[in-house]
């Protein structure tokens, strides 16, 4: 994924496009291991008829993403977001459809979904995962404060250590993005020691550590 680069600036630039390219299909894969556990627990607490409703929405909408067709099914995935706010399902949609935006560069409408996800997610674990998506969000508009605050706004006692990879890693992108080499070198540091962390995550923070040598 990374090679040797003369200058920092070269570093953060492969890194930018890497993450553009990759970045948002490893989040979706935490996304999917979150909303399984998520999804499990509304069953449980739905009708049927509610749930598969749901469940089903999401799937359509994932599936239109990967083809880049998203667009075309939006407004049912609205629907269901007004409908039923409380499920994880909504939540997952929204963060497709701030994706989906945020690639337009329809920056407003992503940051709206993100906030959306955050406010409605009926977890921490899902909070935590939009929490984590707009702090990235912010960083690619060089948004730092926002950034910052948002990471800030993650209650980290709580995190299980699959989660707490997950918010090491963005914090260490974003602090590599601001050129805080050594704050980021320490976050990657952090998720390849953590043995619960997904091993693709920890296999991309090992490049991005070795690169930073």
């Amino acid at each position: 994924m990374l090679n040797r680069y003369e200058t920092e600036e070269e570093q953060v630039d492969a890194i930018k496009q890497w993450w553009q390219k990759n970045g948002t299909q490893l989040l979706l894969g935490i996304l999917l291991i979150v909303l399984a556990y998520s999804g499990w627990q509304y069953w449980q607490n739905k009708q049927y008829a509610e749930a598969a409703y749901a469940s089903s929405v999401f799937e359509a909408l994932q599936v239109r993403a990967a083809e880049g067709k998203l667009g075309d099914v939006a407004r049912d995935g609205l629907k269901l977001m007004d409908e039923q706010p409380d499920s994880p399902y909504a939540t997952g949609v929204a963060l497709l459809l701030a994706k989906f935006y945020m690639e337009k560069g329809e920056n407003q409408q992503a940051e709206n979904n993100f906030q959306w996800a955050i406010q409605h997610a009926p977890d921490q674990a899902l909070k935590t995962v939009a929490q984590l998506r707009l702090a990235r969000f912010y960083a690619d508009q060089k948004q730092w404060g926002k950034a910052q605050n948002m990471l800030a706004q993650v209650e980290t006692q709580s995190l299980v250590d699959e989660e707490k990879a997950n918010y090491d890693y963005v914090s260490a992108e974003v602090a590599l993005l601001q050129h805080k080499t050594a704050e980021a070198k320490a976050g990657f540091a952090k998720v390849v020691a953590n043995k619960k962390a997904d091993k693709s995550l920890k296999a991309v923070a090992q490049l991005q550590l070795d690169d930073l040598g």
